[in-house]
């Protein structure tokens, strides 16, 4: 378990403590809510516009790899088919272009899986920036006190699931701020 996952939670109960043990004292409404993260990246537009985006930079890697791989592969059947026939000088060259694709595939594969973590840290960062603001401008727009991800929770009541809201807010971010249908 993650000091993340830990300290999140245990943050988010001494605010909710905190809040409830000032609550009566300024007679104001306790309004809590939860949302599903994984939920709200599968079934927003936006989220599918990422995981598609991040799905074709993956292809476009894999349809790259596997054009050096199949030079590669050609060489190194060249070599097999004509190693008998060549000088010693010639299959000493074919030997060293395939020892150099195979450096320059394993160079490759490198690169490509660095590129795509790079593009992968950077995209879910920018979405859970993007869905940190939605959660704050519906929580501020509606009233909440405490909104938490589902995730860093044991139970929620389906009552104060705001998921679907959120979704509607952020595939609709120049619309009216839709009203919480549940919360406490």
């Amino acid at each position: 378990m993650t000091a993340r996952k830990i300290v999140v939670p245990v943050l988010a109960l001494a605010l909710a403590c905190g809040v409830l043990a000032g609550a009566p004292a300024r007679a104001q409404a306790l309004k809590i809510g939860v949302f599903d993260a994984q939920r709200i990246s599968e079934e927003t537009a936006e989220g599918a516009k990422i995981k598609a985006r991040l799905r074709k930079i993956q292809e476009d890697k894999q349809e790259e790899l596997k054009k050096m791989q199949e030079e590669l592969q050609k060489l190194q059947q060249e070599f097999v088919a004509t190693a008998a026939s060549l000088s010693e000088e010639k299959r000493k060259q074919l030997g060293i272009r395939i020892q150099r694709k195979q450096i320059e595939l394993e160079a490759a594969q490198k690169s490509a899986n660095q590129e795509l973590q790079m593009e992968v840290e950077q995209a879910q960062a920018e979405w859970q920036q993007r869905v940190l603001r939605a959660v704050q401008e519906y929580g501020k727009a509606n009233g909440y006190t405490l909104i938490l991800p589902v995730e860093v929770i044991g139970y929620a009541a389906p009552t104060v699931d705001i998921t679907d809201e959120l979704i509607r807010a952020i595939d609709n971010p120049g619309g009216s701020t839709p009203r919480a249908a549940g919360g406490q």
